[in-house]
C-alpha cells in the first residue's frame, strides 16, 4: 500500500466546521464568498456553533470579545522581558500563549471567547513592542476588529481599512485540516487544555511553508523592486536555482484559491489608497507569468502580504497577524476534537533495517560494566 505524502487525501476525522470539498471553501455549509462581508464576530459564532448568531447573540459576543482584549500588567511585563532579545515575533507569540496558560488558568478565563480576546490583545502587544510603541487600551464603544486594528496600528482605521481587514480576518479564520489546525487537534485529542493546543498550533504556523509564507512573499516583492529586475527574470533565476516561488500553488485548489480571488481586489484597492501600487503591479506581472509558465495560481498568502504592508505592518509580523485571524478556527477545532474526537495516534511504516542483533562481544562488555557499577 502506498503511503500518501504528507497525508494528502487521507481523511483522519469528521468535522462540521469547514470544508474545501470540490475546491470550494465553506464554513458550516455557507460559501465563504457569502460570508466575507458579515461582521467578523458573526463568522466566529458560526465556526463555534455551526449557526449564524441572532442580533442579541452577536451583540453579546462582540461585547465579550472586546471586554477580554486586555492583558494583565504582569503578562505585559513578562512579554517585554522576553522581547528584550532580538527574535522573530512568532517566537514571542509562542512563549506568550504558553504564558497566558499559566496566568489565566481557571474559571471563565478558559472560555474560548475570553481566550480569543486575549490572543488578539497579545498579538497587538507584540507588534507594538517590536516597534517600541506604548500599549493602548480598547474603546468599549468600538467593535472587536476596529479595536484590534487600533491596538496594533496606534490609530483608528478608516472605514475602508476596517471593512477590508474585517474581510481578511474572515477569509483567514479557518481552512479545514491545515497543518496548524491539525496540530491543534492532535494535542486536543489528548484532552490537553486550550492554551497547550494553541501553543502547538502557533509552532506549526511559524514554518515558512505554512503561515510564514506571507512574509517570504513580501521579501520577494521587495527584492524585485529594489533590484529593478523584471519579475519574469526573477522567477526564471529562482527556478534555475531550484528555489520555490512563495505564494503560488495549493494542495487543494488546483484552479485558484477562492480566498485569493477576493483578496486580490482588496490588495488592489488598499495599495492605491496608500500609494503602494508598485507592489501590486509586481504581483500582477508575477501572477501572469507563473500561470503561463507553471500553471500555478496565487494562494491566500500572496495578496495578504501587500495588504499587511499597506496597513503599516513590518513583514516580520505578518505571520503573527495570520495567527490572530486563525485563532477563531483553531478554537473551533479544539472544541470539536475535545468533545467528539478520539486520541489521534496514526500508524507508520517502518523502512529501516531489520533482523539486526547486538554482537555477543558487546553484550558481554555491558555485563562486565554492570558488575563494576
Amino acid at each position: 500500500m502506498d503511503v500518501p505524502k504528507g497525508l494528502a487525501g487521507v481523511v483522519v476525522e469528521e468535522t462540521k466546521i469547514s470544508s474545501t470539498k470540490d475546491a470550494k471553501l465553506t464554513f458550516a455549509g455557507y460559501p465563504v464568498e457569502e460570508l466575507k462581508d458579515l461582521p467578523y464576530p458573526a463568522v466566529v459564532y458560526l465556526l463555534w456553533h455551526q449557526e449564524l448568531p441572532t442580533a442579541s447573540q452577536l451583540k453579546q459576543l462582540e461585547h465579550d470579545l472586546v471586554a477580554s482584549m486586555t492583558l494583565p500588567a504582569e503578562t505585559i511585563r513578562l512579554m517585554e522581558y522576553v522581547a528584550l532579545e532580538p527574535q522573530h515575533p512568532m517566537s514571542i507569540l509562542r512563549t506568550t500563549v504558553s504564558l497566558l496558560g499559566t496566568t489565566n488558568n481557571g474559571g471563565k478565563l478558559d472560555e474560548p471567547r475570553q481566550i480569543l480576546g486575549k490572543m488578539l490583545a497579545a498579538i497587538a502587544a507584540i507588534i507594538r513592542l517590536r516597534d517600541s510603541q506604548p500599549q493602548l487600551r480598547v474603546n468599549p464603544q468600538w467593535g472587536v476588529v476596529e479595536n484590534f486594528m487600533y491596538l496594533f496600528m496606534g490609530r483608528r482605521p478608516s472605514a475602508k481599512q476596517l471593512q477590508a481587514f474585517n474581510t481578511v480576518m474572515i477569509l483567514h479564520a479557518d481552512h479545514e485540516f491545515n497543518a496548524s489546525t491539525f496540530t491543534s487537534r492532535v494535542v486536543a485529542s489528548t484532552q490537553a487544555d486550550f492554551y497547550s493546543c494553541l501553543t502547538a498550533a502557533v509552532c506549526a504556523l511559524k514554518g515558512p511553508l505554512h503561515g510564514g509564507a506571507n512574509e517570504q512573499v513580501f521579501n520577494m516583492l521587495q527584492a524585485i523592486r529594489h533590484t529593478g529586475v523584471a519579475p519574469q527574470r526573477y522567477v526564471d533565476a529562482q527556478l534555475a536555482a531550484h528555489k520555490k516561488i512563495m505564494g503560488f500553488g495549493h494542495r487543494v485548489y488546483k484552479n485558484g484559491d477562492p480566498r485569493a480571488k477576493i483578496l486580490r481586489g482588496i490588495a488592489k484597492e488598499i495599495a492605491a489608497e496608500t500609494n503602494n501600487q508598485v507592489y501590486f503591479e509586481i504581483q500582477e506581472q508575477l501572477a501572469a507569468y507563473m500561470l503561463k509558465k507553471l500553471g500555478l495560481h496565487p494562494n491566500v498568502d500572496y495578496y495578504t502580504a501587500v495588504i499587511y504592508h499597506c496597513l503599516g505592518l513590518d513583514e516580520s509580523t505578518f505571520t503573527v497577524m495570520f495567527a490572530a485571524c486563525r485563532t477563531a478556527g483553531w478554537l473551533a477545532h479544539i472544541m470539536e476534537q475535545r468533545a467528539n474526537g478520539c486520541l489521534i495516534r496514526p500508524a507508520s511504516r517502518y523502512v529501516g533495517p531489520t533482523g539486526r542483533h547486538v554482537p555477543a562481544a558487546s553484550t558481554k562488555l555491558a555485563t562486565e560494566r554492570r558488575k563494576i557499577i
